[in-house]
């Protein structure tokens, strides 16, 4: 799926051609110490500079990306106190030094013009990840996970994409242009399966038509709210439960359940599941990799198993990668898990691999595998 000009609009794609087209860089360092740092790194050629207001202008011998990289690299923690601009034959140098910005930001956009690529020669594609209830082995749902693939065929995955969206300052597009993609293909689901999508909750807003776009993208589809998890990602970030919880009003009254992801500790935990009254809570792989070995890990997972019996969620491991893991997790009393050794992600929905099927049969009261 390619992704639509409202995300990439002209002035994004202008700005991030400046930085490609760039044969020389407006370099402005604020204070002394910054001044010091950044003529250390580039010597004679920094003294011998064209400048303008206090600003000097540097050849790129190499692309912008790297010329950037290294100047990070060399100024250190300096680099907030560092600020560029592209020149830009279209541009007086004087417009060029308006636009600068601090470095560290910079980097940011610059590391980020893959996904620029990516949205106007490459294309976008979801795979899904089952969740498995550890009691019957069934599947209780599916995560949409969306995935990048470049033109020379190289694939991103969505822990790079999101954050690039982010430093191209295109997370609330991008964030709707996800969705698009994951309900596109929940046809590829059975009828009946819940289909956990990933939400932000640092973009949703007080009032109750904040998730107006996720309305509009299901309806066109004929999705049934009944049937989504609406799971809001890096809760350890999150605004607190009354920063969202109007926003989520109209979902849950249109039959959405709630997911918290990427639960690492129990540190604001107990105030969201006052505040949001999630249906599930997901531990994040952080916790549940190597909890057979780590006894403190194991006690944090206690702990969100207690809040679960009282609150009345389902507790969900993430990144489960083997059996011993596992064991420990339905131990503690977790739910559901999901993670490679039970299934890996897929575009063709995937079903429970060979070790979790020996596993559920291992359990007491099961048969054994013949």
């Amino acid at each position: 799926m390619k992704a639509s000009g409202s995300v990439l609009d002209g002035q994004i794609l202008g700005r991030l051609d400046r930085w490609r087209r760039a044969r020389a860089i407006f370099v402005r360092p604020d204070g002394i110490d910054a001044e010091r740092a950044v003529a250390a790194a580039f010597g004679r050629n920094w003294a011998r500079a064209p400048m303008y207001g206090k600003a000097r202008r540097l050849l790129v011998e190499r692309t912008a990306e790297q010329f950037l990289e290294d100047l990070k690299g060399n100024v250190g923690p300096l680099a907030d106190r560092v600020r560029v601009a592209p020149e830009d034959a279209q541009q007086t140098k004087w417009d060029a030094m308006s636009r600068l910005t601090p470095l560290t930001r910079a980097c940011r956009e610059v590391e980020a013009l893959w996904l620029a690529d990516a949205a106007t020669g490459g294309e976008f594609f979801v795979e899904f990840q089952p969740l498995f209830d550890l009691g019957s082995g069934e599947i209780l749902g599916y995560e949409g996970l969306l995935r990048a693939r470049m033109a020379n065929g190289e694939e991103r995955l969505a822990a790079d994409i999101f954050p690039a969206a982010e430093a191209l300052g295109l997370e609330r597009p991008f964030e709707r242009f996800s969705w698009s993609c994951v309900l596109d293909s929940v046809r590829r689901l059975p009828d009946t399966a819940l289909l956990f999508l990933n939400v932000n909750p640092r973009l949703i807003g007080r009032s109750d038509d904040a998730l107006a776009g996720l309305g509009e993208e299901t309806e066109r589809r004929g999705v049934s709210f009944s049937r989504l998890v609406l799971d809001l990602v890096e809760v350890e970030k999150m605004p607190g439960a009354t920063e969202i919880s109007t926003a989520l009003r109209v979902p849950r009254d249109l039959g959405a359940s709630i997911a918290l992801d990427d639960v690492t500790s129990g540190y604001g935990t107990l105030q969201l599941c006052q505040g949001l009254q999630p249906e599930y809570i997901k531990v994040d792989n952080e916790i549940t990799r190597g909890i057979a070995q780590d006894p403190r890990r194991r006690a944090i997972l206690r702990f969100l198993a207690d809040l679960g019996r009282e609150f009345s969620f389902q507790l969900v491991a993430e990144g489960i990668e083997n059996p011993e893991d596992l064991d420990v997790c339905a131990t503690e009393g977790v739910g559901a898990a999901q993670g490679s050794f039970l299934a890996s992600p897929a575009v063709a929905p995937p079903v429970s691999s060979p070790g979790l099927q020996e596993w559920i049969a291992s359990r007491p009261g099961r048969p054994k595998p013949a």
